[in-house]
């Protein structure tokens, strides 16, 4: 026991010094000789020294056999996104328990002012540019005997999260720690109370107390938050329109990887169709653009990169060390419009003349395409995938949309269509502004040229390098909604056979790291030594075949003149990769910072209350929370998602809906 405290109080930095500077403070000495501790000392002992070094009054008597420390690391799960740890688990966030570390150490804090503290880490990021965060946390009893747990992360992230409860409070209560942002966690039954700049408080004390508070600061040390909320009313719409549809638009394939998320994105699209059928879903009738059918259009859903992490904080329901995975998706969250995020886009892709959501039908156009080969997981080589499986006469470019962006880039989609399949462009990229701060790190970003050529390209940069920002200090950065043309996807195919190997199947390629500077590279180069020496020295591709400058030579003659563009917007988007990121969306979508259909203004107005802030996910579970909590400030309440029958995979290939890619046979 005394070696298990030792490691505990003083072993949190085993450094000599680190041990002096407790000992000296406890024995209140001022001499600078040595330190070192005597055979005999016992557990009473190092617990009064603890309890000296961070103020506790040495009358009180804490009795504990492990520190916060160390309760931390039992009860804080890492969660992933991967389903195999094969397959390049990577850790997405950390989500702690706050009601068992005070059901397991509140007991310990026997008198009003005991207190256990520590720093806990939120925050690790490799580049060396970025220091690690920590978060200043502590477990205390209070004077009415309820015990506060709080983490206070200051100045970098500028967040203060308290939990106060009663020891044995049935609500499970987390912090959720997505790459150092933080939220505070309520789960009740079927409803998940989500907040970063808000209150929640039980009305009825009955079985427990339960009082969370969670602040953030902007960069003046003042605390965000925003306008009021004032989303316009509209009448009611009971029924369709019945104008019909003026042309055939195109059609639109969702791809996932095996077994991610497949049940739930093929669930909740059918779910959306289901919602137009019966009018629930309002859309204005469908134009198509010109040339529509020429652009076919694709969606990433499940699996490939990070672009499908979690949607659902509930502890069942997201990974937590367990490689088998979950059920839920980012693409199955709804929010106050009651739409996902990958129903939005479709409303979008209607709006902009590409795809007629109003006959949307699976099987004509719209289709499901999954990989199971094992191969081309990566974003680029499964994009390169779904060009190859959608062979269509007069097809002159695929494009690109991510499942879990929000936006109403209805404009900037239509004019990345005109350009794609006008033959000017290789690659037509979406961009938007943001600032440079949030750019790093996060964001691909760009130069362009005065007519939107895209003259260099910088993905995800740890440091924003000179003239990649305006002169309001913010970058251009890839929206990851883009269109590619049939001549780029040529050329690639000529190149792809140089790029590295790894093991029996191909690498993995991202888009943005692979395929972009390859076509960057043979649009803005004409001597084909050059490009291969480039090509080389930024990819590490195989040159040494006497065939790579034939193959570089036959790839820029089949990308022509075609260049890169960008296509600028201001139309709203928000990259919904993270919770906190989905959260800060859903803010803004209720209180009117986002166009809004008129089917989703209703929805939204029947799940706001504008009076607290409370976000619901629909106007039955707003009551609900209602009826039981006190709520102010920023806080939004989703529902947990149910489990989706797998079988449903199986029913929609047996039927033929579903392309699927098989692994090959030995």
């Amino acid at each position: 026991m005394v070696n298990a405290i030792n490691s505990a109080v003083i072993g949190q930095n085993s450094s000599t010094k680190f041990k002096t500077q407790q000992a000296q403070t406890f024995n209140n000495s001022a001499t600078t000789a040595p330190f070192s501790l005597p055979d005999n000392y016992t557990s009473t002992s190092l617990i009064n020294a603890y309890k000296a070094y961070h103020g506790i009054p040495l009358a009180n008597t804490v009795s504990f056999g492990h520190s916060i420390r160390e309760a931390f690391e039992q009860i804080t799960s890492d969660l992933f996104t991967c389903r195999e740890s094969d397959a390049g688990a990577e850790k997405v966030a950390i989500k702690t328990e706050v009601n068992d570390l005070i059901d397991d150490l509140g007991e310990d804090l026997v008198h009003a002012g005991d207190a256990l503290k520590t720093n806990v880490p939120v925050n690790y990021n490799k580049k060396a540019e970025d220091k690690d965060i920590e978060a200043r946390t502590q477990l205390k009893r209070m004077d009415d005997d309820t015990v506060l747990f709080e983490m206070e992360v200051m100045p970098d992230a500028r967040q203060r999260l308290r939990f106060k409860q009663d020891i044995g409070v049935p609500q499970q209560s987390s912090v959720l720690n997505t790459k150092g942002n933080l939220v505070a966690v309520l789960e009740d039954g079927n409803d998940i109370l989500i907040t970063n700049a808000g209150t929640i408080q039980k009305k009825d004390s009955s079985d427990g107390r339960l009082l969370i508070f969670a602040e953030q600061m902007n960069a003046n040390n003042r605390r965000n938050g925003y306008d009021p909320f004032m989303v316009e009313n509209v009448p009611r719409i009971v029924q369709t329109t019945s104008r019909p549809s003026v042309g055939r638009g195109t059609e639109l394939v969702i791809g996932m990887e095996k077994g991610r998320f497949v049940p739930e994105v093929i669930a909740e699209t059918v779910d959306f169709i289901n919602r137009i059928k019966s009018g629930e879903i309002v859309l204005v009738p469908f134009v198509a653009a010109p040339n529509a059918q020429n652009l076919q259009l694709a969606m990433l859903a499940g699996g490939y990169g990070s672009r499908a992490e979690y949607a659902n904080v509930a502890s069942d329901k997201i990974f937590r060390g367990d490689m088998s995975g979950s059920d839920c998706t980012k693409g199955t969250y709804r929010t106050a419009t009651g739409l996902t995020p990958m129903e939005t886009t479709f409303v979008s892709l209607h709006n902009a003349g590409l795809l007629d959501c109003s006959r949307l039908q699976i099987g004509d156009n719209l289709k499901f395409y999954l990989n199971r080969s094992g191969v081309n997981k990566g974003n680029g080589g499964f994009t390169v995938d779904l060009y190859n499986l959608m062979a269509r006469d007069g097809r002159k470019a695929l494009a690109i949309f991510p499942n879990d962006s929000m936006s109403r880039l209805t404009g900037a989609t239509r004019r990345m269509h005109e350009l794609a399949t006008s033959g000017k462009a290789a690659i037509a990229m979406i961009a938007k502004e943001v600032d440079s701060d949030l750019a790093r790190g996060k964001f691909g970003i760009m130069k362009i040229s005065p007519d939107c050529e895209i003259l260099e390209f910088d993905e995800k940069p740890p440091v924003i390098k000179p003239g990649y920002t305006n002169a309001r200090g913010n970058c251009l950065t890839n929206t990851f909604q883009f269109a590619i043309s049939a001549e780029a996807f040529d050329a690639l195919s000529k190149i792809e056979p140089f790029f590295p190997k790894s093991g029996k199947n191909k690498e993995s390629r991202d888009w943005s790291k692979a395929y972009v500077p390859v076509i960057m590279t043979l649009a803005q180069n004409d001597d084909i030594d050059k490009i291969s020496d480039i090509l080389s020295a930024k990819l590490k591709l195989e040159t040494n075949s006497p065939y790579f400058r034939d193959a570089v030579a036959e790839a820029k003659e089949i990308l022509g003149g075609q260049r890169i563009y960008a296509v600028p917007t201001d139309e709203p988007w928000a990259d919904c990769g993270t919770l906190n990121e989905l959260y800060d969306t859903t803010m803004k979508i209720a209180s009117g910072a986002f166009p809004l259909e008129d089917f989703e203004r209703i929805h939204v107005l029947n799940s706001v209350d504008t009076a607290t802030g409370l976000v619901a996910s629909d106007a039955e579970q707003l009551r609900r929370i209602q009826d039981k909590y006190v709520t102010s400030g920023q806080v939004i309440a989703v529902k947990k998602a149910d489990r989706i029958n797998p079988s449903i995979v199986d029913d929609y290939i047996e039927d033929g809906l579903i392309v699927v890619n098989e692994p090959a046979q030995r």
